[in-house]
């Protein structure tokens, strides 16, 4: 494929063909398809008629677009650019979520009081703001379209009361307030220092609910200090994955740059619409389903996108599908029909259909049959390392402050988090759910692995990914200080070994 060009027939500026082509799945029919996300924009196109394609898009680090042009093989079209956003009529529904979980982010909460403030201040007239807070559950302090005197009243009620921090549960109920919002564009503002103690909601929840409401996700973080600073990729995350902006105040006084609300909110009203009449390209031969590279050029970057389309196979003067003649075949001199025998049985016209239905069944069978053979055999040839007499563990990781607990580690693999389906728990916010493991190789050596936590696992005070377990070695799972050993020190020791959420071992 050649270089897109723009409407005067010059190659796009811009590395057009350094970067990787994204791939877009724009639903076809009359109704608006669902925006798609790209590196540079979300974008939802839909085919209102057989060779028109309109387009609604919002750049994602805002600008103007210059040229578009859809092109298939050596064929371009132009877009004609509609109205900017917003446009007449058009509102933009934007809900912010103020974290009030932990009642020592008391001055990160007067900071984001002051944020807020300052948001209403900067929001233009089209926008219809709410504010709501949650640490457990979520509360609606003022509903979407609530004036600023509502929203600055309910804001100053806002206090830290220490309660559960349960984030993406939280966040999934506020994508459904604004699913219910009538409003040409839809954002929920997170405020927030990302720390999420949720076990049955996750990232990937949050953000396909956003996506397939067409919901943006931005977000300010408020860091609890330095150290847990890295919670706060928590917060990027979602907005990354939605195409929203993300923020990060200073560590302590918790600043924002004067221009940066603005922004976000400049960020918002980007893009418009914008259509395409694809009649040139079904006179030039384009049918049926294929893919049209859609070339976009601003001041800065050029980028592509494909969007597929299902175009008629000709076109009359007025555009419209006219499908083409097709020659009939002489209909066919029917054989003569044979009497059968006499004395023959009655024929049994659904006999013929019970046999294809039994051997599809007896295939399944025989398939479920395999697999569960399958299933057995490799739980079977799975080895699980367990203590040599069944009952002593193979090793123990020590606190190494006070209450210097010791925890037994009985059974490989032996998990260690914050979830409580670990093996061992560790109650403390810097511990990820799921955070390293414990296991044993076919040698019987102990290995600890740092299972993707975002705080990371340290040995010796290095960081690992993971390392064979040595005697002594001090582990820090987050701020949390183990010391390994191997050796049972309890006739040394005034403290009783805790065995947590052991496995038993099987016999033999």
């Amino acid at each position: 494929m050649r270089p897109p060009r723009a409407m005067d027939g010059r190659p796009l500026r811009g590395p057009v063909w350094r970067i990787a082509l994204v791939l877009l799945c724009l639903v076809l029919g009359s109704a608006a398809a669902a925006s798609t996300l790209t590196e540079h924009m979300s974008i939802g196109c839909a085919q209102n008629t057989p060779t028109t394609l309109n387009c609604q898009y919002r750049l994602l680090e805002g600008g103007q677009l210059q040229a578009v042009v859809a092109e298939w093989r050596d064929h371009t079209v132009n877009a004609r650019l509609g109205a900017a956003y917003p446009a007449g009529g058009d509102t933009t529904a934007l809900l912010v979520l103020v974290d009030t979980s932990d009642p020592a982010r008391a001055p990160a909460l007067r900071a984001a009081i002051s944020h807020i403030d300052a948001l209403l201040a900067a929001a233009p007239a089209h926008f219809r703001l709410g504010l709501a807070a949650f640490d457990t559950d979520l509360r609606m302090l003022a509903p979407l379209g609530a004036d600023a005197a509502e929203i600055r009243a309910a804001a100053a009620t806002l206090a830290a009361n220490g309660r559960t921090t349960e984030l993406y549960r939280n966040v999934r109920d506020a994508l459904r307030v604004l699913e219910k919002a009538k409003a040409t564009r839809k954002a929920l503002l997170v405020l927030s220092d990302g720390l999420a103690e949720d076990y049955a909601y996750h990232h990937d929840d949050v953000v396909s609910m956003a996506r397939a409401n067409d919901i943006v996700i931005n977000t300010i973080g408020y860091p609890r200090s330095v150290p847990q600073s890295v919670a706060l990729q928590t917060l990027r995350r979602l907005s990354d994955d939605t195409g929203g902006h993300y923020l990060q105040a200073n560590y302590p006084d918790f600043k924002l740059p004067v221009e940066a609300l603005p922004r976000a909110l400049a960020l918002l009203d980007t893009g418009g619409m914008l259509a395409f009449d694809l009649a040139p390209l079904v006179a030039a031969g384009a049918a049926g389903s294929l893919e049209l590279s859609l070339a976009f050029q601003t001041r800065d970057q050029s980028f592509l996108v494909l969007a597929p389309v299902t175009l008629p196979a000709t076109a009359n003067a007025h555009g419209g599908p006219q499908a083409p003649a097709i020659p009939t075949a002489p209909a066919a001199t029917p054989a003569p029909s044979i009497p059968p025998p006499a004395n023959a049985p009655p024929i049994d016209l659904n006999a013929g259909r019970v046999w294809p239905w039994f051997g599809i069944l007896l295939a399944l069978s025989t398939l479920i049959l395999i697999a569960v053979l399958v299933l057995y055999w490799r739980v079977r040839r799975t080895p699980v390392a367990r203590s040599d007499d069944g009952a002593r563990p193979l090793a123990w990781l020590q606190l190494t402050e006070l209450p210097f607990t010791r925890h037994a580690i009985t059974a490989t693999p032996w998990r260690i988090g914050r979830g409580r389906n670990c093996d061992v728990v560790l109650d403390d916010h810097s511990v990820s759910r799921l955070h390293a493991e414990v296991r044993c190789n076919e040698q019987g050596v102990l290995t600890l692995h740092d299972l993707e936590s975002l705080n990371g696992v340290f040995v010796n005070d290095t960081r690992i990914e993971s390392i064979q377990l040595r005697e002594n070695d001090v582990v820090d799972i987050g701020d949390v200080r183990l010391r390994f050993t191997l050796h049972d020190e309890s006739h040394a020791s005034q403290e009783a070994t805790v065995v947590v959420r052991t496995r038993t071992p099987a016999n033999g």
